[in-house]
């Protein structure tokens, strides 16, 4: 949360306390900056009968009452309301799908399914919907644009079994999420919290543009908690965030790690909390009684999942590896991927990087400097970007649309193959999907060839 976290806390020490705090952004981290405002407001043995905490959106109406109610020993009194869907629109439909998808891949059905539901009520679907997905024949179409989770043999499983034990639980799709939960807060802000009293709201998705949004950030305070601003909805922690988290987390094991290990841990897990914490118990488990986290521990750890091959895939295509995409293409080989959906995986790759390549003409002069650091990037390179002067195909637009670091490593990426390379590349993911449709030659061979040419024998480093 860093700064504005920091002030948050210095405020309430000099007597300056917000009516209403909204903590927005991953969800362990909204639940430690909500966990330590309480801290702030009301010492810890008054705790008990000051502090009320609501977990469910369905008893929001009795906020109000909670809030009037007066302390038995004075002081303030706090009510927090954890993960809120009342700034949730259709805008973050697909977010909150992945958060199920998360939450199962975590081993959490509960949530998995909790958040399954809440997604299709927002998106207004129907009972029918549960039913297809129960049956695995949800169309290609609502995996692309409502669940935007790539349609695998283990995402398929998740909308399944999620499903299924929906189905089975008889339940109901929530009309309009949110909304109610919404009103009850815009009235309680028009009429005014009591005095001596604090609402504070924990929401791992929101929609800014939502009225209850903007009234929140006039009169009260919103916390980002990893929220990456610029695109509504966004969840998951800054990469600078997640940074810190390793190296605080690794000196509290009393070891230190390498700056290439921390990059690989954030660049396998993503940027949720949950994950990042989870793969950090493992990784620590298993260096052991050593000081040091090094790349290769955390490669040891992290490299036999599928969402790692894939990784080693797309960074191989990226950095035109020859050597490293037949690995990965025969490691993915090995864990029974199926060859065309490895075929889709390539395409996004070179997609993204031909839209890299657009912007890097339009926008960046052709060139972007290799050794430029992130930080340097998002205060030169994305205000760049961003202006409205100089060419643009929309290629920009649709970076800018995108997390920081992912543009920025798609950018560098870009520059290491010419327009005519990416162009010429699309053309032999379409001669691949051909032979792999019609010629009956060996799936290993065609992919294999295709990485072949993707990076080609003259491949310039970048």
């Amino acid at each position: 949360m860093g700064g504005l976290m920091d002030k948050v806390m210095a405020d309430i020490g000099r007597g300056t306390v917000a009516s209403v705090y909204l903590l927005c952004g991953d969800e362990l981290v909204a639940r430690e900056g909500a966990r330590a405002i309480v801290d702030a407001l009301v010492p810890a043995d008054h705790q008990a009968l000051s502090v009320e905490t609501i977990n469910e959106d369905a008893e929001a109406a009795t906020v109000p009452a909670r809030l009037r109610t007066v302390p038995l020993f004075g002081g303030t009194k706090v009510v927090v309301v954890r993960d809120t869907k009342a700034f949730v629109s259709k805008q973050n439909v697909g977010d909150l799908f992945r958060k199920s998808w998360e939450a199962w891949k975590a081993r959490d059905a509960e949530k998995a399914a909790r958040g399954f539901l809440q997604a299709a009520g927002v998106a207004g679907l129907d009972r029918p919907f549960l039913e297809r997905a129960m049956q695995g024949e949800l169309p290609a179409v609502l995996w692309k644009d409502l669940l935007t989770v790539p349609s695998t043999e283990e995402s398929t499983q998740w909308v399944r079994e999620t499903a299924r034990r929906l189905v089975a639980d008889g339940a109901e799709i929530p009309e309009a999420i949110g909304a109610g939960t919404a009103a009850v807060f815009e009235d309680l802000l028009k009429r005014g919290i009591p005095p001596g009293a604090v609402l504070i709201l924990t929401a791992e998705v929101v929609d800014q543009r939502r009225a209850l949004f903007k009234r929140i950030a006039e009169t009260g305070v919103v916390v980002d908690c990893g929220v990456r601003t610029g695109k509504l909805g966004e969840t998951q922690m800054k990469p600078e965030v997640a940074r810190a988290r390793i190296k605080e987390a690794v000196h509290r094991a009393g070891k230190r790690i390498d700056e290439g290990a921390a990059t690989c841990i954030v660049e396998r897990t993503g940027f949720s909390v949950r994950t990042l914490e989870s793969e950090l118990e493992k990784i620590l488990l298993y260096v052991g009684d050593r000081t040091e986290v090094r790349t290769a521990d955390v490669l040891a750890v992290l490299s036999s999942s599928r969402e790692a091959g894939i990784f080693d895939l797309t960074n191989a295509l990226e950095g035109r590896d020859v050597a490293g995409a037949l690995h990965a293409l025969r490691a993915l080989a090995a864990q029974r991927e199926g060859a065309q959906p490895i075929l889709g995986m390539i395409a996004a790759t070179i997609r993204s990087l031909l839209l890299a390549r657009c912007a890097l003409d339009g926008r960046l002069d052709g060139q972007i400097d290799p050794r430029l650091t992130y930080p340097a990037f998002q205060s030169r390179v994305l205000p760049r970007l961003a202006a409205e002067a100089g060419p643009d195909d929309g290629s920009a637009a649709k970076l800018r649309a995108m997390h920081p670091f992912r543009t920025f490593n798609l950018l560098k990426a870009s520059s290491r193959f010419t327009l005519t390379d990416l162009l010429r590349g699309l053309d032999a993911i379409h001669q691949a999907d051909l032979a792999l449709k019609n010629t009956g030659q060996a799936e290993g061979v065609i992919l294999e060839t295709l990485a072949l040419t993707l990076c080609g024998a003259d491949a310039r480093k970048g």
